[in-house]
């Protein structure tokens, strides 16, 4: 299965965009994000992350985090606070849940489609890693 970066189903319930991860934009076995199937699912996602493997978020059938009484729990400002300060490109998780709610998800794709293409050939960004999957080249942040 080939995953589709920038799409709904690259968002995880925490607001992370997957389509941003090396172990998504990989040209071969590409990581299928949060809500694909285990088949070439990245080991921390299906057996380490605390969201996919929360009760309540399973229990309840929640979409996204922010759906939950909790929120933010100590397992979303974990991903926030890495997500922030750990990497060369940073995102929000928490920031994402708040576009989407507002802008709603198709106007927050076109967005991240915008921020995280590669400006010189228009290949995905790695938040990780801050290159283009395609062409190598390092991105600086955009707004």
């Amino acid at each position: 299965m080939e995953n589709k970066l920038f799409t709904a189903d690259m968002i995880g319930p925490c607001g992370l965009d997957c389509s941003l991860c090396m172990m998504a934009q990989a040209k071969e076995k590409p990581c299928p994000g949060c809500r694909g199937p285990a088949e070439n699912k990245f080991f921390y996602c299906s057996e380490i992350c605390g969201i996919m493997k929360c009760a309540k978020l399973k229990e309840n059938h929640y979409t996204f985090c922010d759906e939950c009484p909790d929120f933010p729990c100590e397992d979303v400002m974990e991903k926030e606070n890495r997500y922030q300060g750990e990497y060369p490109l940073k995102e929000s998780p928490l920031e994402n849940l708040r576009l989407i709610r507002e802008k709603g998800m198709e106007a927050f794709l076109a967005e991240e489609r915008a921020r995280w293409s590669c400006g010189a050939c228009g290949g995905a960004v790695s938040v990780h890693t801050g290159l283009c999957r395609d062409c190598g080249a390092k991105q600086e942040a955009k707004e």
